[in-house]
């Protein structure tokens, strides 16, 4: 059942695990202040607090339309009990398609003839850096450069991790060191260093290993 409710009238659920960067919370309160749509929120009626409702999906929305002054959210009402309400919380945003890199590149292509960079930027989950990538390669298919059989996918990979608070303080740690000494610009980019690093000291350690029996031969002969 879908109804218009004030924003008031909305709690957030308590165990909510969906998180939103910074930088996507802009875009997206950007895009429902721009285009007045967004998708509808789910919610469900409040097991406690009478006349009011507990959100399922749509935190974040939630958040930008409150941000944005308006004072009601498009809501699809489900008359579902905690055990429900619990499931649905666990899945949201894990049973989702993604993009097919070639089509999603092709997307892009034809936004960027009728769009600046900073408007799909302000839109998209896209940078400027890969708007700029995709030019390039369009360019040079102009060109007659041959480009890439098969594009780099645009999508982002996310990766789960489960850690105790101990051993995420000593990660933590550690890719703040790595970001500091490197002059690396998230820990992503950290991260991926400290595998890089990890990988180059197990190359030398089973060369180092190796040599010996190197040796050993060369002076047999």
């Amino acid at each position: 059942m879908y109804e218009n409710l004030p924003l008031d009238a909305l709690v957030a659920h308590p165990q909510n695990t969906n998180r939103m960067s910074t930088m996507f919370a802009k875009k997206l309160r950007h895009n429902i202040g721009q285009l007045g749509k967004y998708e509808t929120l789910t919610v469900r009626p409040h097991p406690d607090e009478k006349g009011k409702f507990q959100v399922l999906n749509g935190h974040a929305r939630l958040a930008a339309l409150e941000e944005l002054g308006i004072r009601e959210a498009k809501c699809d009402v489900w008359d579902i009990g905690e055990a429900e309400a619990g499931i649905f919380l666990a899945i949201l945003n894990r049973l989702r398609g993604s993009d097919a890199p070639e089509l999603r590149m092709s997307l892009l292509y034809d936004l960027l003839k009728c769009h600046s960079k900073e408007e799909l930027v302000a839109h998209l989950p896209e940078t400027v850096p890969h708007l700029d990538k995709l030019i390039r390669l369009a360019h040079e298919a102009e060109r007659g450069v041959p480009a890439p059989e098969k594009p780099q996918r645009p999508d982002v990979i996310i990766v789960d991790f489960y850690l105790t608070r101990a051993q995420y303080a000593v990660v933590n740690d550690a890719l703040d060191d790595l970001s500091r000494r490197f002059g690396l610009k998230d820990s992503s980019a950290a991260l991926t260093r400290m595998a890089e690093l990890y990988l180059q000291e197990q190359t030398r350690a089973q060369t180092a290993s190796a040599s010996p029996m190197v040796e050993g031969v060369a002076n047999v002969s």
